[in-house]
């Protein structure tokens, strides 16, 4: 019964992502209240899964990354700049607290530079690209925009090092990076449809279901490490 109670909060986790994808798509005012569900429903499945929610120290500030995109969810409902700055501010210390939480997984490898090396030489022509792309159409967004992509790229950075972790290797391929990779092309997506399409709404509901799969994959990537559960439940 535990096991079928945990289970059901992803899928409804699921079922309120793909529900919210379609408000948006057709500019339905519901996405007011499906768009603030996402993150909770993910965080009242770990909580229902966590024995000692106060420890360790990486696990916390993962839970404070959570509660930072959840008020960035709410600060993004309505779209206008001020609001999408303090929104993109929420998210900005998320994709913080996640780096340091990554850095209590695997504390960064500096003997490792080649690979890492590599990765930010990737992140770096990739940011590079994007900017001289956007930067006659960021304005007075382009210093808080570049910032913001220099604190993904950095969370990027550090999931790719917790693969020199063997015990957490598997868990890192399979969830870790490919969830802040998704996060890096909906951060991408979310400023070019802000600032050369100007609010598309098919790009909006394509950027949400990146954005709620990005979290599903560090949430569970998280789970599995800090709650030390083997065989973790997720929706058969």
């Amino acid at each position: 019964m535990k096991r079928f109670i945990h289970t059901k909060f992803l899928w409804l986790f699921w079922l309120d992502l793909l529900i919210h994808c379609v408000f948006q798509h057709y500019q339905l005012i519901y996405v007011a209240i499906t768009k603030p569900l996402l993150v909770p429903l993910l965080m009242t499945f770990l909580f229902l899964n966590d024995e000692y929610i106060g420890s360790p120290v990486g696990k916390v500030l993962f839970y404070i990354g959570l509660f930072l995109a959840f008020f960035g969810d709410i600060l993004l409902i309505l779209i206008n700049d001020t609001f999408f700055l303090s929104g993109m501010i929420a998210f900005m210390l998320m994709n913080v607290s996640y780096s340091i939480s990554l850095t209590y997984i695997q504390p960064l490898q500096l003997k490792r530079w080649l690979p890492l090396s590599l990765t930010a030489l990737v992140l770096a022509l990739v940011a590079y690209t994007f900017h001289q792309m956007m930067k006659d159409e960021l304005g007075q967004y382009a210093m808080p925009v570049n910032l913001y992509m220099v604190t993904v790229a950095i969370m990027v950075l550090l999931a790719v090092n917790v693969v020199f972790n063997k015990e957490k290797r598997k868990i890192a391929l399979q969830y870790l990076i490919p969830g802040v990779l998704i996060f890096l092309v909906e951060n991408v997506l979310v400023a070019v449809n802000k600032f050369h399409f100007d609010h598309q709404k098919d790009i909006f509901a394509l950027v949400m279901f990146l954005y709620g799969l990005a979290q599903f994959l560090l949430v569970m990537g998280f789970a599995k490490i800090y709650l030390k559960v083997r065989s973790f439940p997720v929706p058969e």
